[in-house]
């Protein structure tokens, strides 16, 4: 068995490109490795020299003569270098273009089919869904979270509990899934297993025709599904395509193709939750771990599994703190090496044997540094990993249009769990579209032209299998894609419901106007309220779920933005951190009067700051930082709640309201009758539910004062 590697030096690069390490191995030997990171795969170079070269690697407990673990330790120290010098050369403000780009490996892309035909797709990771489609047109989209109630559904360990759970889902889909023009197919054209990195695509296949019949079968990549996803649903002939989460690739879709052109090393999705994991208020971690955390000597595991919702609490968390250049320079470098991380354990790459490098000396005294020395300085640690982010993404993302050139597109998509992050679409929205200052002048000369930047609905994983039907089958034209879910699993209940509560038909009231009424405080609300609050938080259930995270009108919980007493409200009544923001639904009139612009976002994908004079006026608009991820509603995307918001505008002088997805902690946001009154029953800031045109109020032995 050979001893422990010695890493002598690092070389930087030269005219090729290249990036040289120098070592020696247990023998004496003076050995030489290169990688040129333009041309070659890190992973493929690593190999060969560990063939070569090596038995073991220092850290790996494994046997004699295994070569893989020795891959790995070279792989991680040429990312590690590549790391370091990208960063350097940000610091000194030249170019290092091989910081970028993989060669692509895959295979290229075949043409979709371009026939009439009915899909059922299936995507078997965290997040898991079904989704049925026919002749390229979205009919419905089954995320199982909603069906079991567990947050980021994944199927069970256990094979014959996933298979329970899979068959009662693919029954939902077969009784319950809505089709244009009549019944839903039972025989499909095409199956689509979405890849989610496991071993399940025969099981998933078996199960399926238990209860449809299926011609052909077809395995779609995670990120070709995420860019089909992003691509068909935006409003763009031709596009650069950037899905990333946990993986990073790049496409160009142009003539109804779309074909991956670069592959980046990097892992910004874990990473990014990873750093969460120093926050206590963001992952609860309790303080007998904190403690132990910030005495972490570089020889062990460093922190416990991590959680996905975390990166939405740091993005939220992220206003309260300023970010340090120090940290941020050390973030950027986490970043870089990203793509060297094992996904669930990334702390292997900091604690590979005694610190060689500069980056775990670093990590430990800036970033666990500044975590463990005070509250300010956790704070401070997520804004500047928010900050690096933004920055980050924003700079590969501007290399990757001048590498297929902004002239041959019409515009950007960002997709994949990353594109969750609302400031940094934002930030990439505001650098390439049409500037808003007429005084401001675009330089055509230089070959580039303003950009428009698309988010689709469901950019995450949940998105998986609508974009696994459209690698197949592309749709004939852009889809509306907000409201795609299942209406109420119960909803044959209502009826019993209203008559055991008393519900009001609110159309007999008054429709949105009366909803309006109660909602901004007015005599409705006086003759009607149970308790000392001057507003009401009222609970919204229409017709058919949303399609993805965010809740947009059909399972929502509205109120008036006019104080921030209304935003503590509503996170107290959800259970929340404190900093957590609510979101604001905004006509679309209104756009330019709250942002000084419009930025149409019916998803809530962007964030835009609000103007100061409407923050004064309506402070619960916006999150800590001046921002505001809002839902941007017109006639046309969801008639009702634009009339809703209308009617709310004619009382407090703004058509809008701040909404969140009416759930409670922990769980996906809700689809039963049961669960609804339940929660109008036990939560005391909750005063009404509307379920479909039935109005509940709150019992009175369920009011506090």
């Amino acid at each position: 068995m050979l001893g422990l590697l010695l890493w002598l030096a690092v070389g930087c690069l030269g005219e090729e490109d290249v990036i040289n390490l120098k070592l020696i191995d247990s023998e004496g030997k003076l050995v030489s490795i290169s990688w040129n990171p333009i041309k070659e795969d890190v992973a493929v170079v690593s190999k060969r020299y560990a063939q070569a070269l090596y038995e073991e690697a220092p850290g790996c407990e494994v046997r004699q003569g295994d070569e893989s673990c020795a891959a790995m330790e070279i792989e991680a120290r040429l990312r590690l270098r590549k790391a370091e010098m990208a960063v350097e050369a940000k610091k000194n403000g030249t170019k290092f273009q091989a910081k970028h780009f993989l060669p692509f490996q895959g295979r290229k892309m075949r043409l979709p089919f371009q026939e009439e035909a009915a899909a059922i797709a299936l995507y078997s990771g965290h997040d898991a869904s079904i989704a049925v489609g026919i002749n390229g047109r979205i009919q419905c989209v089954l995320e199982l979270e909603r069906l079991f109630g567990q947050r980021y559904y994944q199927p069970p360990s256990d094979p014959e509990q996933a298979r329970k759970e899979w068959l009662q889902a693919l029954e939902i889909v077969r009784d319950f899934c809505e089709c244009e023009g009549g019944e839903c197919p039972i025989r499909f054209k095409h199956g689509i297993i979405v890849d989610s990195g496991g071993n399940t695509g025969g099981q998933l296949r078996d199960l399926v025709m238990m209860h449809f019949t299926v011609e052909d079968w077809h395995f779609v990549d995670h990120q070709t599904a995420h860019a089909s996803m992003g691509m068909y649903a935006s409003p763009f002939r031709s596009a650069l395509v950037v899905a990333y989460d946990a993986d990073f690739m790049a496409f160009v879709a142009s003539h109804g193709k779309l074909e991956p052109v670069a592959r980046l090393d990097y892992n910004l999705g874990t990473t990014y939750i990873v750093l969460a994991t120093f926050l206590p208020e963001v992952s609860g971690v309790d303080e007998e771990l904190f403690g132990e955390m910030c005495e972490w000597g570089g020889d062990g595991p460093l922190f416990p599994a991590i959680k996905l919702d975390w990166a939405g609490k740091l993005m939220g968390y992220a206003a309260t703190g300023k970010a340090r250049p120090e940290v941020r320079e050390t973030i950027r470098q986490l970043f870089e090496s990203s793509g060297a991380m094992p996904k669930m354990s990334p702390e292997n790459l900091l604690t590979h044997g005694e610190f060689k490098t500069e980056l775990p000396r670093l990590f430990k005294e800036r970033i666990l540094g500044t975590a463990c020395e005070s509250l300010d300085g956790q704070r401070d640690l997520a804004a500047s990993i928010q900050e690096e982010f933004e920055n980050f993404s924003f700079d590969v993302i501007t290399s990757l249009v001048d590498f297929v050139g902004s002239q041959n597109i019409d515009g950007v998509v960002l997709t994949g769990g990353c594109a969750l992050n609302v400031l940094t679409n934002q930030k990439v929205h505001d650098s390439f579209t049409v500037p808003t200052d007429p005084t401001q002048k675009v330089d055509w000369q230089s070959g580039k032209k303003p950009l428009e930047v698309y988010v689709p609905p469901s950019p995450n994983d949940s998105g998986l299998t609508l974009g696994g039907i459209w690698a197949i089958t592309p749709p004939p034209v852009q889809q509306s894609l907000q409201y795609l879910g299942f209406r109420l699993w119960d909803g044959e209940n209502l009826a019993k419901a209203v008559h055991a509560w008393g519900a009001r038909r609110l159309s007999e009231l008054g429709g949105v106007d009366y909803l309006a009424e109660l909602l901004a405080g007015g005599p409705a609300w006086l003759r009607d309220r149970k308790t000392s609050e001057d507003r009401p938080i009222i609970a919204l259930v229409r017709g058919r779920q949303e399609f993805g995270p965010r809740a947009l009108g059909h399972r929502s919980l509205l109120a008036v933005p006019d104080s921030n007493a209304m935003r503590l409200r509503m996170n107290r009544l959800k259970s929340r951190q404190w900093y957590r923001p609510v979101a604001p639904m905004i006509a679309e009139e209104a756009l330019e009067e709250v942002f000084g612009r419009v930025v149409k976002s019916t998803a809530m994908t962007m964030a835009p700051a609000v103007k100061e004079d409407m923050l004064e006026k309506f402070p619960a608009l916006a999150h800590l930082d001046g921002t505001a991820r809002h839902q941007s509603v017109s006639r046309a995307d969801e008639p009702w709640v634009h009339s809703l918001l209308l009617a709310v505008g004619r009382w407090i002088g703004l058509p809008a309201l701040i909404n969140t997805s009416f759930n409670t902690k922990g769980r996906p946001i809700t689809n039963t009758i049961e669960e609804c009154l339940g929660m109008l029953s036990s939560l005391p800031d909750l005063d009404y539910v509307v379920i479909e045109d039935w109005l509940f109020h709150k019992p009175a032995s369920a009011s506090t004062n």
